[in-house]
């Protein structure tokens, strides 16, 4: 019996942008991927385009090794999250853990939060370039980029190719534990 594999969707909890999430939802959950939301409140959290969604979780609840990818969604009101401490904690566990951590647009900069850019290649709106650099990343400019178990994608506009890197990283961590499964049986 194969296990789950569960990804968590991290939003504001007002402006959150709905094209992000509902893209990048839609299409792991098309491939059989169990989705689940968290923020900063368990009331109904509103997109910029109206769009309600119920989180499931708090943030502070969230454990990184309860998942297998952590997808941040932007929007206006993601700067709630920039000084988050959980929000802080969970990125850097998470990363710890060797899992994938998704950011789009505005909640790239939660890298720059977390401590955890120095030397990494990002990608994001252009005019957060500079953030990105004082965290000691790089900024690529291009739609979507991977570094590693960070993918990080500019805007609305790239939510395919990241739900696909996605979803190429999830495939990965299911090989990875399928060796280390066969490795302890040995």
């Amino acid at each position: 019996m194969t296990r789950q594999i569960k990804a968590l969707f991290i939003l504001p909890h007002y402006d959150f942008d709905d094209d992000e999430f509902f893209g990048i939802r839609d299409a792991l959950e098309a491939k059989g991927v169990s989705t689940e939301i968290a923020s900063t409140h368990l009331s109904e959290a509103q997109g910029r385009f109206r769009k309600i969604v119920s989180p499931e979780f708090l943030i502070q609840d969230v454990e990184a090794d309860d998942y297998d990818t952590f997808i941040f969604i932007g929007g206006d009101g993601v700067e709630e999250l920039y000084n988050d401490v959980d929000v802080q904690n969970l990125v850097n566990d998470a990363l710890i853990a060797h899992k994938t951590v998704a950011l789009v647009g505005q909640a790239v900069p939660i890298l720059y939060y977390a401590n955890v850019l120095r030397g990494r290649q990002v990608t994001t709106h252009e005019g957060l370039k500079q953030i990105i650099e004082e965290g000691g990343g790089f900024y690529t400019g291009t739609s979507m980029h991977q570094d590693g178990d960070i993918i990080t994608g500019f805007d609305n506009r790239s939510v395919k190719d990241m739900a696909d890197a996605i979803l190429r990283s999830l495939d990965y961590e299911k090989e990875r534990e399928a060796n280390e499964h066969l490795g302890k049986q040995s």
